[in-house]
C-alpha cells in the first residue's frame, strides 16, 4: 500500500517497479519532478562511495539508465500528467531525444542559475536545461495565473497585464551557492523559487507529486507549502534525516 506524504529510503527504480497503476487505490502521479545525478558528476561521499545511487562507466551506460527511468515515469504518470526533468548541458541533446520517444516536450527551459567558478579557456557554465514534458499536449494541468511575474511598471503602462506576465523559457533564478539562508548544505540543492514555479503551474491542490531523487527535499517543502500530496524516494538516509526531515519540522513550526 502506497503511503503518501512520505520519503522512502530506497532506490527509486526499485520503488517504481513495485507500483502498479489501478492497484491499492493508486491511480498514478499527477506530476513527476526529476533531479537525477548529472552525467560526469561523480558525487562521492566522505567514505569514498557514490552517494547518488546511480553508477555508470560510459555515456551510453548513463543514457541506458536514464531511459529505464523514463519508461517508468511514463508508466506511472497519469494521462493528463506532467514531467519535469533537470539535466546538464553536456548531455542535454541526448536526453532531449530520449524524452521525445515517450513524451511531448512542451518547453525546453533554460535555467540561468549563474554562480560558480569561471573555468580556464572557455566561458563559465551558468545555465542548465530543464525539460517540461506532458503526455497529452491538449489535456494537462497548466496554471499560468499561479506563476505570473508582476512588473513594477504595470500601474504606469496600461498595456501590461496588472496580474503580471507568464515567465518565458529563460528563468533567472539564482542558485544557492554561498551563504544563503535557504541552503542546507546539499551540493545540488534546488531553490524553492524554481520548485514553487514548477509545482504551482503543473499541479493543483490535493494532487499527487512524485520526487524520485529527493536530495535536500526542496520539492517536498514546496508541496507542503502549496497543499500538494507527495511521495519521494531518497537512497541516502543522511539526506532524509539531516536535511529533509529537519526542513519539514521547521516548516511545521511556522
Amino acid at each position: 500500500m502506497l503511503k503518501i506524504n512520505q520519503t522512502y529510503n530506497e532506490d527509486c527504480l526499485k520503488f517504481m517497479k513495485r507500483l502498479e497503476v489501478g492497484v491499492d487505490n493508486f491511480n498514478g502521479f499527477d506530476l513527476i519532478i526529476v533531479d537525477p545525478p548529472y552525467y560526469n558528476v561523480k558525487g562521492f561521499s566522505d567514505a569514498g562511495k557514490l552517494d547518488f545511487g546511480l553508477e555508470y562507466k560510459t555515456k551510453e551506460d548513463y543514457l541506458n539508465i536514464m531511459e529505464t527511468h523514463i519508461k517508468e515515469y511514463k508508466r506511472l504518470l497519469k494521462p493528463n500528467g506532467s514531467l519535469w526533468l533537470y539535466n546538464s548541458q553536456e548531455i542535454g541533446a541526448e536526453i532531449d531525444l530520449l524524452l521525445q520517444k515517450y513524451f511531448t516536450i512542451k518547453n525546453r527551459i533554460i535555467w540561468y542559475r549563474s554562480g560558480g567558478v569561471s573555468p580556464n579557456k572557455k566561458f563559465k557554465l551558468a545555465h542548465e536545461p530543464l525539460f517540461y514534458c506532458v503526455n497529452d499536449i491538449n489535456n494537462h494541468t497548466w496554471n499560468p495565473d499561479e506563476i505570473r511575474i508582476k512588473s513594477k511598471y504595470a500601474e504606469k503602462d496600461k498595456r501590461l497585464n496588472p496580474k503580471g506576465k507568464v515567465p518565458d523559457d529563460v528563468w533567472y533564478i539564482p542558485n544557492l551557492v554561498g551563504k544563503k539562508k535557504e541552503s542546507v548544505g546539499h551540493k545540488t540543492q534546488k531553490p524553492l523559487e524554481i520548485c514553487d514555479r514548477i509545482i504551482l503551474c503543473s499541479s493543483n491542490e490535493g494532487d499527487l507529486v512524485y520526487i524520485p531523487f529527493a536530495g535536500s527535499g526542496s520539492e517536498i517543502i514546496s508541496c507542503i507549502k502549496h497543499k500538494r500530496n507527495y511521495v519521494a524516494t531518497e537512497i541516502n538516509k543522511s539526506y532524509i534525516d539531516d536535511m529533509i526531515n529537519k526542513r519539514i519540522a521547521e516548516l511545521n513550526k511556522l
